[in-house]
């Protein structure tokens, strides 16, 4: 009888453990400690709004700030912009200048006058656009030559 109990109980133990390791390995359950702790994690933010965990797919972010700015286009100024603040490459063309300059200008610590930081009489060849430190959150624009044609300016922040 006690060699009957003593099996009965060991199918028992064994089928009790095997229930417990199946549940174990084939839940995938996150418990937080005592069920009132809140449950975050880092996420990085997609396009399209959601958060997506941070994993070998969704690494985080450490590239940096990417910008690219478009200050004037068809000879047209657009108007004043903020950038982030950093080295930019300022390029800039235009198809004739009409012997003027086209002016990169910030705007001045006073907050309302706009002060040249480069001008450029010609196009920019191969490799000849120029290096440009901003601070953050500087505002900038620029001038076309009066009776320029064909005028393109750009500031790309270096990474």
């Amino acid at each position: 009888m006690i060699r009957v109990f003593g099996f009965l109980t060991l199918v028992l133990a064994s089928w009790i453990g095997g229930e417990g390791l199946q549940a174990q390995t084939m839940g995938s359950s996150v418990q937080f400690p005592g069920g009132y702790a809140p449950g975050s994690a880092p996420c990085v933010r997609q396009a399209d709004g959601s958060c997506v965990p941070v994993g070998p797919a969704a690494p985080l972010p450490v590239a940096g700030k990417q910008e690219s700015l478009v200050l004037a286009a068809a000879n047209s100024a657009a108007a004043a912009q903020v950038v982030y603040g950093g080295a930019y490459v300022f390029g800039q063309a235009c198809g004739s200048y009409n012997g003027g300059t086209l002016a990169l200008r910030y705007r001045g610590p006073d907050g309302v006058a706009m002060l040249t930081l480069l001008t450029r009489g010609s196009s920019d060849a191969a490799g000849g656009a120029a290096l440009v430190t901003l601070g953050s959150h500087a505002i900038v624009d620029v001038v076309l030559p009066t009776g320029a044609t064909e005028c393109a300016a750009t500031l790309a922040r270096v990474p």
